[in-house]
């Protein structure tokens, strides 16, 4: 008996054990891999470490076990692997050998995205894939590969999905070669820079999700093929260039789950057979021209809906708000954006379940809606800027709640800020509170934010000081804007916790002291602190950031600027104009990656160095007192603008500018250069040819994966919400034309600025007929100089400009008549010059009045009011003009002036030699100095 019990326990045992064993396999798989295939993928790894560096070395992988490698997926039950990632973010090989997948006779997943090497196999060759039988999800995306990859794909049969997103590949071709796999189900060609027409999907009879977004398409789809596809389920069409109505045979597709067509242009009004679309999840019509009113009642019997977006780049869309029904759907996503809605939809009173509320740039007025907050406890996105509301209000206390991002930017709020804000929205990461009215001081409930790492509150009448509940308690900003408000003391005080900031915006404040609490925050990229009444020195810690952009603009600041301040490695933009620096400009200049350099009106002196030049995009040192001549600049292939006005050089303008063979504006004006102007000045772009463009970009802030918002199971859709580098760090740089100081702001703005400006110099000799080459000029100013000569005719060629001022020279001999020519010209200022003949009287020249001709009385015409038939002599060349009295006639003939000029000279030198003949003390006297002269150079 006791046996027979002891052989019970022991078989119970063996079987618990069993059970044990199989319940540890069926969780966590076999221990390892097999063998074969562990050194199949070390072969895969000592390839790619040969010709690039893999970021994922399996050969230095610590488990032996290659289903527990980083990137690789296997069977749970089988051990065999069935997925391999390879993602080459950083470089990718020269080639890829296909034949090194074929070990993996069950693999399934394949990722080659950012692997944009050829593909190669010296066996089976297009073929290859074909060997993978089981493959079925293969993710090519962001290759920019070309056709050569397609033959390939033939033959992967197998494919059920296929990810070909931001690559370079032709339409026709691509279509044609992919009509062999039949198996295909999801098919994602976004991103590929793909025009014309949307045709060839008639083969694609199983596709249930098709991506075409973010391409060129262009056309109407009435009558598409993409209605035959009848088995689909996601359809994104959106980032397109799509016209015309919305076909109806689209919204016939009763499978479909997620319909996207946002961003197209397509117009007219809404099909009402929109109804029919029962399965629908995720609607997005948003950014289109639809017009027309758009009910609810197209939608009320979509109970599947969840998502539903609507907006309009059109001013006659209407949104109906107001109807009796209580919808069958339950939204977790509503978007109506530039609907012209003046009330809350009504039907949201019925909602329980939204998460993502957008109605920004509508009409609405009045509260804030603070029932949101209490109704949707799962909302974690409220967008409502650009509308008219005008109280904002909170509830007393929120339990639980989620909201992470607020935006209620651009209404019309200008009480004090609820004192209460940062306890009932604790949980806030992304707070917009800009370009309202709200007053007063900031809340210290401010502090009880912990989570937050947005912030913008710019643009509004708020003052005093920044609480240090704020300072203290808000520890995981990122991104702070103060700015235009009216915020004083001390910036961060040596208690702040702002040690994970990036970027603080605080221009236009009233902000005196940059304290050491500033020190802290050792990630800070960006700080603009222009505009406001900082006094003082600037610390000399702040040049051991790693700025990008540093503006210390329009403050009192003065001494010399920290040296290190030019050696920051990284730094794009330094700003520290309009204040009272003094010394020398910096004769290291290590800022290799400048780009934009404002060092303008200061007190700066000394000479400029050649080597301030280097790599920048443009160099401002206008209205200093820096003195000596223009160096000889280091070469700069890409600098955009130098402007030197307001100083005091002296000297000849050098050659070696018309290296700098890109610049656009070029201003040295307000100086005491001399000589003449280079000819090869022409050798200078202005515009001709546009080559470098300045692009600065902070990158984005985005959030974790809540920000994605609702997916297809198909397709992956957009970003309910992401964050873009500020907006407020537009760079300016400020040129006259027109008679007036321009500012131009931003990148782009350099297609318009082209101008050269050398004017209240002590400049002479002829102007250069060569600088009728400069075509795309549109400002060239040569006034309060010395030049002589003529005007050149050359100055026809300058179809763009539209400011010429060549007022307060000698010039002389007529106006050229071919410059009427000049379509574009608004400024033609050539008073105060010796000019003769007739004005030109067609084209723009019949709007300029006769402040543009003062000074040159030989000139006649109808904008001065002059007739030229009436003063024509018939006597040998001589103009007769009327005076001013009208009670002589004045006859001038330039040859006797000329001769005259010369004996008044001649007479003159006879006068000095003749009293040098004589002996009196004036003679004594003039005779030492000589002497005094010869002996000074002598030791010299």
């Amino acid at each position: 008996m006791l046996m027979f019990s002891t052989a019970c326990f022991t078989v119970m045992m063996m079987m618990m054990m069993m059970m044990v064993m199989l319940v540890s396999v069926k969780v966590n798989g076999y221990r390892s891999c097999i063998e074969s295939e562990r050194k199949g993928l070390l072969e895969l790894n000592e390839y790619v470490n040969n010709n690039t560096d893999f970021p994922y070395d399996w050969s230095n992988a610590t488990n032996s076990d290659c289903c527990r490698w980083e990137r690789v997926k296997c069977d749970l039950t089988s051990g065999r692997v069935i997925g391999i990632s390879m993602d080459f973010t950083d470089k990718p090989p020269p080639l890829l050998n296909l034949s090194l997948f074929h070990p993996f006779g069950e693999l399934r997943i394949l990722n080659l995205s950012f692997c944009s090497s050829p593909w190669f196999d010296d066996i089976y060759g297009y073929k290859s894939l074909g060997r993978l039988k089981k493959l079925e999800v293969l993710d090519l995306s962001n290759n920019y590969m070309n056709n050569s990859v397609l033959p390939f794909l033939n033959a992967a049969s197998s494919l059920k999905t296929l990810i070909l997103q931001g690559n370079n590949l032709d339409w026709t071709f691509l279509l044609k070669e992919l009509k062999s796999l039949r198996n295909l189900e999801v098919l994602d060609l976004s991103m590929n820079q793909f025009n014309g027409p949307v045709t060839g999907f008639a083969d694609f009879h199983n596709l249930q999700g098709l991506d075409l977004s973010n391409n060129d398409f262009s056309g109407s789809l009435q009558n598409t093929e993409l209605c035959q596809l009848k088995n689909l389920l996601a359809l994104d069409l959106s980032e397109n260039k799509f016209i015309g109505p919305l076909p109806h045979c689209l919204v016939n597709l009763t499978q479909l789950q997620v319909l996207d067509i946002s961003s197209n242009q397509f117009n007219g009004t809404l099909p009402s057979a929109i109804r029919n679309l029962h399965s629908i999840e995720y609607l997005s019509l948003s950014d289109n021209e639809f017009e027309g009113f758009f009910s609810f009642e197209l939608i009320a019997n979509l109970s599947k809906l969840k998502v539903f977006k609507l907006s309009s780049r059109s001013s006659l869309l209407r949104v109906k708000t107001e109807i009796l029904w209580q919808p069958r759907f339950q939204l977790s996503v509503l978007e109506l954006q530039n609907c012209n809605l003046e009330t809350l939809p009504s039907f949201l009173q019925h909602q329980k379940d939204l998460s993502v509320i957008k109605l920004s740039n509508n009409k609405m007025t009045g509260e804030f809606p603070s029932w949101f907050l209490e109704q949707f406890p799962k909302l974690w996105l409220l967008l409502l800027q650009n509308n008219s509301f005008t109280m904002f209000q909170l509830p007393r206390l929120l339990l639980n709640h989620t909201l992470q991002i607020l935006d209620v930017s651009t209404n019309s709020f200008d009480q004090r800020l609820p004192d209460n804000i940062g306890n009932v929205l604790p949980n806030l990461q992304h707070l917009n509170l800009s370009h309202n009215g709200f007053q007063g001081k900031l809340p210290s409930s401010f502090g009880e934010m912990r989570m937050i790492d947005f912030l913008d509150i710019s643009h509004n009448n708020l003052s005093g000081t920044l609480p240090k509940e704020f300072l203290i308690g808000c520890s995981s900003l990122v991104i702070l804007k103060l700015s235009y408000n009216r915020f004083r003391g001390q910036i961060f005080p040596k208690r702040t916790s702002f040690e994970k900031l990036y970027v603080l915006v605080a221009n236009n404040n009233l902000f005196t002291d940059i304290e050491d609490g500033l020190r802290h925050s050792k990630y800070l990229s960006v700080l603009d602190m222009s505009n406001n009444n900082l006094q003082g020195v600037i610390p000399s810690w702040l040049g051991e950031f790693r700025f990008l952009h540093l503006s210390v603009s329009n403050n009192l600041l003065e001494g010399i600027p920290p040296s290190n301040l030019f050696n920051i490695t990284n730094l794009k933009i330094l700003d520290l104009s309009r204040n009272k620096f003094s010394g020398n400009l910096p004769s290291h200049f290590n800022g290799e990656n400048m780009s934009l350099l404002y060092l303008h009106d200061n007190e700066f002196t000394g000479t400029i160095p050649s080597t301030l030049i280097k790599d920048v995009l443009v160099l401002d040192l206008r209205n200093n007192k820096l003195s000596g001549t223009i160096p000889c600049f280091v070469k700069n292939p890409i600098i955009l603008s130098l402007l030197l006005r307001g100083n005091a050089l002296t000297g000849h303008i050098p050659t070696d500018l018309c290296g700098l063979r890109s610049i656009r504006i070029l201003d040295i004006a307000n100086n005491r250069l001399n000589g003449s102007i280079p000819s090869c000045l022409n050798n200078i772009s202005f515009g001709r040819s546009l080559g470098y463009e300045f692009s600065y970009d902070l990158g984005s802030f985005s959030f974790g994966d809540e920000s994605l918002g609702v997916h297809s199971r198909l397709l992956i859709l957009p970003r309910e919400f992401s964050r873009s580098q500020p907006d407020d760090l537009a760079f300016i740089v400020e040129f006259s034309s027109k008679s007036r100081y321009d500012s131009y702001t931003g990148g782009g703005s350099f297609d318009y600025m082209f101008g050269l400006d050398l004017s209240s110099n002590e400049l002479s000799g002829d102007i250069p007929i060569e600088l009728g080459d400069l075509q795309r000029i549109r400002a060239l100013n040569l006034s309060h100089n010395f030049l002589s000569g003529l005007i050149p005719k050359s100055f026809s060629n300058l179809t763009d400009i539209e400011s010429l001022d060549l007022s307060f020279n000698v010039l002389h001999g007529p106006i050229p008549q071919d410059l009427t020519k000049l379509d574009y010209v608004v400024v033609f200022n050539v008073s105060y010059n010796n000019l003769s003949g007739s004005i030109p009287s067609q084209g723009k020249f019949l709007t300029l009045d006769e402040t543009n001709f003062l000074g040159n009385p030989l000139l006649c015409g109808s904008a001065i009011n002059t007739s030229c038939d009436d003063n024509k002599s018939t006597n040998g060349g001589f103009l007769e003009l009327d005076s001013q009295n009208g009670d002589e006639e004045t006859t001038v003939d330039m040859e006797i002036f000329y001769w005259s000029l010369a004996a008044t000279y001649g007479v003159t030198w006879m006068t000095f030699i003749v009293f040098l003949c004589f002996d009196s003390p004036w003679r004594r006297a003039w005779f030492r100095l000589v002497d005094a002269f010869i002996s000074f150079f002598k030791c010299v």
